[in-house]
């Protein structure tokens, strides 16, 4: 074992006062560290053995030198991080963690460890894998912290300089005005996991910084690039804030200050655990407005589901009392058809006593009250046909999920919304494309609500191309009504476009904002598209697309996913 006034080191050249000269190579620094390791060794070290947090052995010179009277006072402790003050808990657990894997360091750590009187002293500390009752477990040598040969030369003052600088709980580092090491105290060769005597006064900045690029501080990265670029910020003589994340997991916050006399002070914060409150908060913010998310779109899913179910019941009210007077109406033009059968039956006998023309008309007579009495059977038989798809529509056990073919829902939607149009304008007529695409099959939805959508969406386009169609001057004007249905994959698109009378952007803008309506007076209540929105949007998880030129054209399409997302929003675009 080497020595401490040896001098066959690499790099290392002794001056006459006996102290050892700043190496002006990385390797002479790394040759250094060795140097002091085996200093350490020279002297009678504590011993600690420990597997998993609990500790195996210690002897007595280390227990006395933790200020505990017997080993068994420390092997009393719930575990070796007793021993260890907070702030050093992160750094220790992960090199204890990585010497029970095997991995060997040759160097000597700078720690500090809490005493059994509550104080905190610095050691140097050495950790090796052993084999300890046929299992893995830490040898860990700790040693007094030995003084640099050069400070016991330093004049008093200095050393209580020195002293004061070394009791400072932040890392500080002291550099002259040709960017060379001053001093340093052990929280600094803490933080950056620097070995003891690494690093002595005189050292070159430059040499500080390769070693930091040698053991893959910055990455894979140039040497050359990166450390000039570093030393350069010194060139600028101003305070300098810095965030640098270091080799053993901790985050500093290093604050640069030029002095007085050419030099600089380096300050080194430890913000880990500050950083990690602050992740820990930003973290539980997220989950709160996530939570807060769902909360929110739930009540809105509660709300839709209340309207709907208002709606519904009014609808299956309205139908229902239609229902009763469409049966009479029924029955009676079935009976009264029956009737006059009967009568001209009692009547045959008479025809030979009138004349050709009484005949004539009593024959007209009978055929236009025939005729008559099967349209009203015929349109009452239609008006009850829409009366049970109005049922149907309203029904449905509350809004439940069911599967259904997703192109017969449009198809009877469309029927019943054209049926309704024409009821209120017998002289409206339009050419219906359909587009259904086979592969769209059935999809898990809730039936009536889609309906509801659809109609709302077919009423509006026919209304479009009924106001076009009154209002165009163009002869060769059509209304035209155009739906496809489209198999997406993951999702199926209901496209309808109709060639009416479009939209302008201002409208498109507010088109889903409840009681906007672009009807007269009397004729929209502004709420059928913002429901279908709602419908669509937040209960579905769909979108709702809009597109439309004024005069040319306005075209809905409507996305609906296969499989409800656990928590999405949907959202509409507007072109």
């Amino acid at each position: 074992m080497t020595g401490p006034d040896d001098s066959g080191i690499d790099g290392i050249v002794e001056d006459p006062n006996g102290d050892f000269a700043a190496p002006g190579t990385v390797q002479g620094t790394i040759d250094r560290a060795r140097h002091y390791r085996e200093q350490v060794l020279s002297s009678i070290p504590g011993l600690l053995v420990h597997r998993g947090g609990r500790v195996l052995h210690c002897n007595r010179p280390a227990a006395q030198l933790l200020g505990y009277a017997t080993p068994e006072e420390v092997l009393a402790l719930p575990g070796v991080l007793a021993l260890v003050s907070e702030d050093a808990a992160f750094a220790e657990r992960q090199a204890y963690e990585q010497c029970l894997a095997g991995v060997t360091r040759e160097d000597v750590r700078r720690i500090k460890r809490q005493r059994a009187d509550g104080g905190v002293q610095w050691f140097d500390q050495l950790l090796e894998p052993v084999d300890w009752g046929g299992a893995p477990a830490v040898l860990e040598t700790l040693a007094q912290v030995r003084p640099q040969t050069g400070y016991t030369q330093m004049p008093h003052q200095w050393q209580l300089l020195q002293a004061a600088i070394d009791a400072m709980p932040n890392g500080v580092l002291m550099l002259d005005r040709d960017i060379k090491m001053e001093g340093a105290n052990s929280e600094f060769l803490r933080l950056w996991d620097y070995p003891p005597g690494l690093f002595p006064p005189g050292t070159p900045m430059d040499v500080m910084l390769t070693y930091n690029h040698q053991r893959g501080d910055y990455g894979d990265v140039p040497c050359g690039p990166i450390v000039a670029e570093l030393a350069s910020r010194f060139l600028v003589r101003c305070v300098i804030n810095a965030e640098r994340h270091v080799p053993n997991g901790r985050i500093l916050d290093i604050r640069t200050a030029p002095r007085a006399d050419g030099g600089y002070v380096v300050t080194h914060v430890d913000i880990t655990d500050r950083k990690r409150i602050e992740n820990e908060l930003r973290e539980a913010k997220e989950r709160a407005e996530t939570i807060l998310k769902e909360l929110r779109e739930t009540q809105q899913q509660l709300i839709v589901q209340e309207k709907m179910a208002s709606l519904g019941q009014l609808t299956a009210g309205i139908a229902h009392e239609l229902k009763n007077p469409l049966n009479f109406v029924n029955n009676f033009a079935e009976l009264s058809g029956e009737l006059l059968d009967e009568l001209l039956a009692l009547l045959g006998p008479l025809d030979d006593r009138m004349n050709a023309a009484d005949r004539a008309d009593a024959e007209d007579l009978t055929a236009s009250l025939q005729s008559n009495l099967r349209k009203i059977a015929d349109h009452g038989r239609r008006a009850d046909n829409i009366v049970k798809s109005m049922l149907e529509h309203s029904r449905g056990g509350g809004g439940e999920w069911q599967t259904a073919d997703m192109n017969a829902l449009v198809d009877e939607a469309l029927a019943l919304s054209y049926h309704a149009v024409r009821a209120q304008d017998r002289g409206f007529n339009t050419e219906l494309e359909r587009r259904f695409d086979p592969a769209v099959g059935a999809l898990n939805l809730v039936p009536q609500d889609v309906s509801r959508v659809l109609v709302n969406v077919f009423t509006n386009a026919f209304y479009a191309l009924r106001k076009r169609q009154k209002t165009d001057t163009e002869p060769d004007y059509r209304p035209r009504l155009t739906v496809s249905t489209v198999d997406c994959g993951g999702t199926v698109e209901i496209r309808i476009r109709d060639n009416g009378t479009g939209m302008t952007p201002a409208v498109i803008a507010k088109l889903f904002t409840p009681f906007f309506t672009t009807k007269p007076t009397g004729e929209g209540t502004g709420l059928g598209l913002s429901l279908s929105y709602d419908i669509v949007v937040h209960q579905h998880r769909g979108r709702f697309d809009v597109s439309s030129v004024e005069n040319d054209h306005a075209e809905f399409t409507i996305t609906l996913p296969r499989a409800i997302p656990a928590v999405s929003l949907g959202e509409r675009r507007k072109t």
